[in-house]
């Protein structure tokens, strides 16, 4: 039976039509929608009656009409000629397939990932066996190629991601405000592994953007979430709302979020100093409370068919105290234990409410044809404030006496401010030819004001040696342009090119010097696809990039973390330039071999390096660098669909070459990991689900750090009410440390940080439409991939 979408027309005057079955019987509630072939854009939707009638609004250019019901198979019919090329199509005739409805939940087959022209797409993912009673979060966390760390972070095919919600950033918390959204909100997974031509020349991260469902007419849907992590002696509540608004004008997706977070860090560390004979052991406990809340809004209005407007809002804040104390060892190379001396050391880090960061942008849409072809200007700003206070106490354990030897305060005041605007073009000249162009600039300032004060009578005193500050400015000029065609149903193709100007100036205020930064530089994208069967994808892309150091790592200060611990920051660090090229083969939607190779020029990282008694952080350029990734992606339907496996392996080797402070650098490195996913359908029936994730990291030798083999653990159980879900899991359970270490000629250090298990637990409740929520959940894949 087909369920009611509670549609009406749009408009009386509009052309109408019929929907019936294989018989000619009527079909009530079949859902019609007009797409936009060229941007996959909604242009129209209304349900068909009790008669099997409907009525859409008057449209002008090509369409295609989306005809979906439960029940029956979906139709994608191409319309010519606006809604006046109805009258060829007729009385649209539908076909019943098997369907098996229990308890109000429609069974599917698992959608698999696509491959597409420089990209990879997930459609119909509410039918994914994933996404019942779980969060965007949650699934994202067992899809095939994507990888979220528990301590926070997104990868996609071993390289770092970003993650967006219709194509728009949604700030710092994006892995908070996805907890909140329902996996069956999503209308569609996009993820762009390597750069293209539109994208800054710095954007090495892949791209993961969330499509959420927006069917006009649907109503507000508001999903309220709450979540609960004991990790060790800590707890962390946080809890996020989530709004999703579409209607036949306006489109509204906002989301806040809030969370209280604790943690305890503690960590033993050992320095051997070959030249000198002296080793030094380190004991450290760090303790932190945070509060943090975020909120965002996105709106889209279509002021005419052709004109669209567009607004987004963030804003958050935060107040965090966090606590440290050392104990630091001074002994004798080989000495098996014997001391000479102890440090103690304790701190206090406080940044104060609310510390705010903002950010607003103006977008406008126009679509010059009925084609697709558009051009849109964007306008955006960006602002932050943020404030810390370092109280640090060390005092020296000697001959049975202890004396306090330094007693200062490191306050930190940093003030952002960026500025952004850009213009795009797209013209489809038609179904197989698209150029795409633009222009954009970019211009940002950092004002970072640094305080050393010792202590003294009056409170702080400032030391003129290392108070300082530093205020860099920079502008960013850019241009691009790619073409892409499709050669046959076999072949396309895309190549492109950016052009980027970038000027920087940073300033000491105390000593008037400069850092200065100028580069000009040309990169080219190049994207292939070959798909000679429906069973065969091949895929080719090529990206070069630039890595330009932040004003942070040009910044020449130095913080102190302990007595014989700090860190700086290098003004002479140099850009590096990269290139990437990543091959593709997918089989038969289930398996998926990725080959990619990465070269670097100038490439840096930070060092944990000797400096006569103390230990100090310092990031530098080394050298150059080769790295060839692989991986093998297999992802299975077993048992009728009740369980659903993705098994990844990766093999890593890197070739790095260099020096770094007259140390040659030489460094081969080897390494493989294998990951299992696994999702188990425990009771359909009563919609009890289980996921367990395991991961398996070989030894690893890198330039900064050595890691020993590791494994890792999550499992997750989680049901599904009518409108509601829960999901309970724990982590950090197989791996009760991480070690790291390292061994030069003269020097090596080994160290060791103590992990904690953690439990989560994540309670749901959704408001709102949810009978046209159910019925959206049974989008059809084939469509929406020819209106791509």
């Amino acid at each position: 039976m087909c369920a009611i979408c509670g549609l009406s027309a749009q408009t009386p005057e509009g052309p109408s039509g019929r929907v019936v079955d294989e018989n000619g019987e009527a079909v009530a509630g079949a859902y019609l929608i007009a797409v936009d072939p060229g941007t996959s854009e909604v242009l129209a939707a209304t349900a068909s009656d009790a008669e099997g009638e409907y009525t859409l609004p008057t449209l002008s250019g090509d369409f295609i009409l989306n005809v979906s019901c439960i029940g029956y198979e979906s139709l994608d019919i191409p319309v010519e000629g606006g809604t006046q090329g109805l009258e060829a199509v007729g009385t649209i005739r539908m076909q019943s397939v098997a369907t098996r409805i229990d308890e109000a939940v429609v069974t599917a087959d698992a959608p698999k990932i696509e491959r597409e022209l420089g990209r990879f797409v997930m459609r119909d993912v509410s039918a994914s066996p994933l996404a019942k009673g779980s969060s965007t979060y949650n699934f994202l966390k067992f899809m095939p190629m994507v990888n979220i760390r528990p301590e926070g972070g997104v990868t996609v095919l071993n390289r770092d991601a970003n993650i967006r919600i219709n194509g728009r950033g949604i700030g710092g918390m994006a892995e908070q405000m996805i907890k909140g959204i329902p996996a069956d909100e999503i209308e569609r997974i996009e993820i762009t592994p390597t750069r293209k031509s539109s994208q800054s020349a710095q954007s090495q991260k892949a791209t993961i953007n969330i499509v959420l469902k927006q069917r006009p007419d649907e109503g507000v849907r508001v999903v309220a979430t709450a979540e609960d992590s004991q990790k060790g002696p800590e707890n962390s509540p946080s809890g996020t709302l989530f709004m999703n608004y579409a209607g036949r004008r306006l489109a509204v997706t906002s989301g806040v979020s809030a969370s209280y977070y604790r943690s305890r860090f503690e960590s033993d560390e050992a320095y051997d100093y070959y030249g000198s004979g002296l080793s030094t052991r380190l004991e450290s406990i760090r303790t932190g409370a945070s509060f943090r809340a975020n909120g965002y809004i996105n709106m889209d209005y279509r002021i005419a068919e052709r004109h669209r407007i567009g607004a987004q809002l963030r804003i958050g804040g935060y107040v965090s105290r966090d606590g440290a104390s050392s104990v630091t060892s001074y002994g004798r190379v080989g000495s098996a234990g014997a001391v000479d001396s102890v440090y103690n050391a304790s701190s206090r880090t406080e940044s104060p409410w609310p510390s705010p960061n903002w950010s607003a942008n103006l977008n406008y849409v126009f679509d010059t044809d009925g084609k697709g072809s558009r051009l849109s200007v964007d306008l955006g700003y960006w602002n932050s404030r943020r404030t810390s206070s370092i109280y640090s106490l060390y005092s020296k354990d000697s001959d049975g006496s202890s004396v306090v030897t330094d007693d200062f305060l490191q306050r930190t005041a940093r003030r952002t401010s960026a500025y952004a605007a850009r213009a795009d073009y797209r013209h489809i000249f038609d179904a197989d030819n698209t150029l795409e162009a633009g222009l954009s600039a970019n211009a940002g300032r950092v004002d970072y004001d640094y305080f050393y004060g010792l202590r003294s009578a009056d409170g702080y005193e400032s030391d003129p040696g290392r108070t300082n500050r530093f205020v860099y400015d920079d502008l960013n000029l850019a241009g691009y342009a790619s073409y892409s065609r499709a050669w046959s149903d076999k072949f396309e193709s895309e190549v492109g090119a950016r052009v980027e100007l970038y000027r920087a100036r940073g300033t000491q205020l105390t000593d008037y010097g400069t850092v200065d930064r100028n580069d000009f530089g040309v990169y080219p994208t190049l994207s292939l696809l070959y798909m000679p069967s429906d069973a065969h994808e091949l895929s080719l892309d090529l990206s070069t990039f630039i890595a330009r150091p932040s004003y942070l790592m040009l910044n020449p200060f130095i913080t102190y973390t302990s007595p014989t611990t700090c860190t700086q920051f290098n003004p002479d660090l140099k850009a590096s330039r990269d290139l990437d090229l990543m091959f593709c083969y997918v089989l038969l939607d289930d398996y998926m071999l990725t080959v990619d190779y990465w070269y670097c020029s100038n490439i840096w990282t930070e060092f944990t390096l000797a400096d006569g008694d103390m230990t100090r952080n310092f990031t530098a350029n080394y050298g150059n660098s080769h790295d060839l990734y692989a991986s093998l992606i297999v992802s299975k339907s077993l048992f009728k669909g009740r369980w659903n496996l993705s098994a990844e392996a990766e093999l890593d080797y890197s070739y790095e070459f260099g020096g770094i402070e007259g140390r040659p650098i030489d460094n081969h490195n080897l390494n493989w990991d294998i990951t299992l996913k696994n999702n188990v359908a425990l009771s359909r029936r009563h919609n009890w689900y289980l996921d367990v994730k395991y991961q398996y990291h070989s030894a690893s030798s890198w330039v900064a750090y050595d890691f020993p083999a590791r494994q890792e653990m999550e499992a997750y159980l989680m049901k599904e009410f009518d409108r509601a879900s829960l999901s309970i899991g724990v982590y950090g359970y197989l791996m009760p440390e991480l070690a790291r270490s390292k061994t030069y000629g003269d020097y090596a250090f080994t160290i060791n940080d103590r992990r904690y298990i953690t439990g989560v637990v994540t309670f749901s409740y959704t408001f709102g439409n949810k009978r046209a929520r159910r019925v959206a959940a049974h989008s059809n894949q084939d469509i929406e991939s020819r209106m791509q």
